[in-house]
């Protein structure tokens, strides 16, 4: 029988939240890419979990990803926080961590809408959407700006390989091809979310787009749109394996422990 400490301190491990976090990315690009390619491509992140709502065992999905878009927000930040990976001191590496706090922050915003549909208020509109009605334009333009150089960065990551680092040993070979395609894919679409968000903040709040807006913009360009789908639903595959693999330390999030 496991304690009621023992629980507690599982529920409170770094590792526990990043692995569902990491489990919960993949569930979200799959669907992504699986709801664009058997449907309608969903116009907004609210549009994707009404739909998700509509599959089997849709709840659960939606309850999964609420909690591990948290676990996953929780790791980019206390990873720019602690430096777990390591990242240089310098202009480029302070940048870095700088993302890795707006994507964690990104990442609540999804746990918000995942749980606002699952309790059965998701509105229509984009957390993207909602976010630049909010920020002045000056933040607007540089978020959009930064979606659009991770963007970039995405694609050098699939190209150089670099996001098989991290990764245990004993890794399946065959996911460095996931990873590859996955990373691709998802640049792309980082990028003409970057740009959207970019066209917002000359005042048209409307044009700021996520993930899912920004794949949906897509539907009309045939073969690439279908290719980009599989490529997410390839990242989303490649994330539910670094649940598994990815080196992740084990640090207790309650305070004074």
């Amino acid at each position: 029988m496991v304690s009621t400490s023992g629980l507690e301190s599982t529920a409170s491990n770094l590792e526990t939240w990043t692995r569902i976090g990491f489990f919960a990315r993949g569930l979200i690009y799959i669907l992504l890419g699986y709801v664009a390619l058997s449907a309608a491509a969903p116009d907004s992140t609210s549009d994707l979990f009404k739909s998700v709502e509509d599959l089997p065992a849709g709840m659960v999905m939606l309850g999964v990803i609420a909690l591990g878009a948290i676990g996953y927000g929780i790791w980019k930040i206390m990873n720019a926080v602690q430096n777990y990976e390591g990242i240089d001191d310098d202009a480029k590496g302070k940048a870095k961590r700088f993302f890795y706090v707006i994507g964690g922050l990104g990442y609540f915003i999804l746990a918000y809408l995942a749980a606002k549909t699952l309790l059965g208020s998701g509105g229509s509109g984009d957390g993207t959407e909602q976010a630049a009605q909010m920020a002045p334009a000056w933040l607007v333009l540089a978020v959009g700006a930064g979606i659009l150089i991770a963007g970039a960065f995405q694609i050098k990551k699939g190209i150089t390989r670099e996001f098989l680092q991290g990764l245990t040993g004993d890794t399946p070979p065959f996911v460095e091809w996931f990873g590859l395609a996955g990373h691709l894919a998802r640049g792309v679409v980082f990028i003409v979310s970057g740009w959207f968000v970019i066209q917002a903040a000359g005042g048209d709040s409307d044009e700021a787009r996520g993930l899912a807006g920004a794949l949906g913009s897509l539907r009309d360009t045939g073969t690439l749109f279908t290719i980009l789908c599989i490529g997410l639903i390839l990242f989303g595959l490649f994330s539910l394996v670094e649940a598994k693999y990815r080196v992740i330390p084990n640090k207790d999030l309650r305070p004074h422990h």
